[in-house]
């Protein structure tokens, strides 16, 4: 039996699925069935047909029968029946959530983002896991005097975009409101906190890129910034961890947790793991973007450059067998589905590189997120 340890956004897909939001059936389906179904998305799966779903406090809460599955580079999607086995921690706002609901509304206005204009409706607001502006959008409805409500935003790892946003708009009117209206606000509710993830194989020059551009963001930006270098935190943060996969996952786990942390009190976080698989990766992702911005910084220096510049002599040591599950030699390095800058594939100068990472998070060109 495999432990999956479920984010807070996993959670409140599970709250909704009691809740009856999708349906009758308590179970998750796999992604391509439809929009408007509950999926899940796991990393390494051990063999057997049940999991344990733990919430964040690590309580055992609930077990899916697997009846069928699907592994790509992001993990591996199950599909199967729920059986709860206790109530997981309390969310916050529980009276205003869907398990809560009594009759529905006549009309509603679901809120993404910002309030903008006058509303003389109820409001529904969107908790995305970050207590601090969930609390905040609850109190400035409540100030204006209006009836509000929480919908929980599902992982819905299968969606992004549009999609996630029409995802949200059949929800509330599942379990509030039959007329919803939509308002898209001038920005979403999460921070100014960013978390910048280097990615790339060791000796790409990932550790030098990512301190040189947090001396150049401490130089030049208002927030404060903090440098999670992978050596540093195996040092400090993860000194007990080896380097299996298992480990390795734990480790960048951990580093995307206090990232994400830093992120929410308005930092800027640096990372610097070799972080080899996608499924760490959009850990680190789903973690940093419940409270602010993400970027992806995939060094994509080639092995052979990585291998002559090893100052360390890792490479020699393992090619010769002497270090087992050795990125880019023995255990592979997943090539990033969505990195959101590539530098070092063309050799340019770690200035270069800086500049290039630069120009994205202050928006000089086109990125997922400015700052």
């Amino acid at each position: 039996m495999t432990d999956v340890r479920l984010t807070q956004m996993q959670l409140n897909e599970l709250e909704l699925l009691r809740a009856g939001a999708y349906g009758r059936a308590v179970r998750y389906e796999l992604p391509d069935r439809s929009p408007h179904v509950a999926t899940l998305l796991v990393g390494e799966l051990a063999p057997g047909s049940t999991v344990t779903l733990l919430d964040t406090e690590t309580t055992p809460v609930a077990t899916v029968n697997i009846d069928d599955a699907r592994t790509e580079r992001r993990g591996t999607w199950l599909s199967g029946a729920i059986t709860m086995l206790r109530e997981p921690a309390t969310p916050s706002f529980p009276e205003l959530r869907p398990a809560a609901q009594g009759d529905p509304f006549g009309q509603a206005t679901l809120l993404l983002g910002r309030s903008v204009g006058r509303v003389d409706t109820p409001v529904i607001v969107v908790d995305r896991g970050d207590a601090h502006a969930l609390a905040k959008s609850v109190r400035s409805v409540r100030s204006d005097g209006l009836d509000v409500r929480v919908l929980p935003e599902p992982a819905a790892s299968h969606l992004d975009g549009a999609d996630r946003a029409e995802l949200l708009t059949h929800l509330a009117s599942v379990v509030f409101s039959s007329s919803v209206r939509v308002i898209r606000g001038e920005d979403d509710t999460r921070g100014d906190g960013l978390v910048v993830l280097f990615t790339g194989l060791s000796g790409s020059g990932k550790s030098t890129i990512a301190r040189q551009l947090t001396r150049r963001l401490r130089a030049e930006s208002s927030q404060r910034v903090t440098l999670l270098d992978g050596d540093e935190v195996r040092a400090m943060l993860s000194s007990g961890l080896g380097f299996s996969r298992e480990d390795r996952e734990l480790n960048v786990r951990r580093i995307g947790w206090v990232a994400s942390q830093i992120s929410a009190h308005g930092g800027i976080a640096i990372c610097a793991p070799i972080a080899p698989y996608e499924v760490m990766r959009e850990g680190v992702r789903a973690m940093a973007e419940q409270v602010g911005r993400f970027v992806l910084v995939h060094v994509a220096t080639p092995l052979d450059v990585c291998e002559a510049r090893d100052r360390k002599g890792l490479y020699a040591k393992a090619r010769a067998g002497e270090i087992k599950e050795f990125t880019g030699i023995s255990d592979p390095f997943e090539e990033p589905a969505r990195a959101d800058v590539v530098v070092g594939a063309d050799g340019e100068s770690v200035d270069d590189a800086v500049e290039t990472v630069l120009a994205v998070l202050t928006g000089r060109v086109e990125a997922n997120y400015v700052i």
